[in-house]
């Protein structure tokens, strides 16, 4: 197991580059306070770890154009969050905070005393925000993708439900209505893996009372934030059309080292513009060891 060597863009959908993400990671149960966490890890040894916190309604697969080539570099740490995935909800959780405790322990598990990598998409930046807030010697360097919570959410997104009586049909539309609401930019990169993908996440959401991500509790968290903090924005995300240099100027009191903006991809950047986000992160560290060079 470890690094391997897979063309994403060559296969049929993702359903194929899961199964060989699996393949090749190692599988581990950690007990935080009690609960459940399950983490999917890649190229074990590598010199540095990098945590990727994945989205809300997601788990690890939210990454899964992404792994590989980080994998290259780092030693990956890709959490199912505690309530969704295949990790434990906690008693009495319902929103972020409540599990901000869970995985300051679980991240002192893995880093073994080290300060970490981290990076969160959406609610996993957020999470890792209230992380970097309550914790700020178990983060090294913070790299947040799409998050909410800067007091710039605009008119609710027109998202639907799935209700019990729908045919497969019908939940396969909202499921693809709600990709092209929020989600993605471009209609034509949803294909069937994607929404299979975005089905088997949605069923396992068990944090439904999420609402901390639409105030702006990152405004005033940044302020305790002790490492150093990139960013990186799909230009069309839904959340903030229009409006990235007030998202940028809303990020004025942490130590922002970089704002990139990719061209064209929404929300899921990561995945819509897998290659330019790949890029882009390696572009990161690359200036990172040029600057300590």
């Amino acid at each position: 197991m470890g690094v391997f060597v897979l063309d994403w863009q060559n296969t049929m959908d993702d359903r194929h580059l899961i199964r060989e993400l699996e393949g090749a990671a190692h599988r581990i149960e950690i007990t935080s306070l009690g609960s459940k966490q399950i983490w999917h890890v890649w190229n074990i040894g590598a010199d540095q770890k990098l945590i990727l916190l994945h989205g809300g309604s997601g788990s690890w697969t939210h990454w899964v154009r992404n792994i590989r080539d980080l994998s290259n570099d780092f030693e990956v740490w890709a959490l199912d969050i505690p309530g969704f995935g295949d990790s434990d909800l906690p008693p009495q959780a319902i929103d972020v905070d409540d599990l901000v405790p869970y995985v300051v322990e679980g991240l002192k598990e893995v880093g073994d005393g080290l300060k970490l990598n981290v990076m969160g998409f959406s609610f996993g930046g957020l999470l890792a925000g209230f992380v970097a807030a309550q914790a700020p010697d178990l983060i090294s360097r913070l790299i947040l993708v799409g998050v909410p919570a800067l007091g710039l959410t605009g008119t609710p997104l027109s998202l639907r439900g799935i209700r019990p009586e729908m045919t497969e049909l019908e939940v396969k539309s909202v499921y693809r209505h709600n990709l092209e609401v929020m989600m993605l930019a471009d209609p034509n990169s949803i294909d069937e893996g994607t929404l299979e993908l975005q089905k088997h996440n949605v069923e396992r959401d068990r944090l439904k009372r999420r609402r901390i991500a639409r105030g702006d509790a990152l405004l005033k968290l940044q302020k305790d934030w002790r490492c150093p903090v990139h960013a990186i924005w799909g230009e069309l995300d839904a959340l903030y059309v229009g409006r990235l240099k007030q998202t940028k100027a809303s990020l004025e009191n942490c130590q922002l080292e970089s704002f990139d903006v990719i061209p064209s991809a929404g929300h899921w950047v990561q995945y819509e513009a897998a290659t330019e986000f790949n890029n882009c992160v390696e572009k990161i560290f690359k200036n990172i060891k040029l600057e300590r060079s």
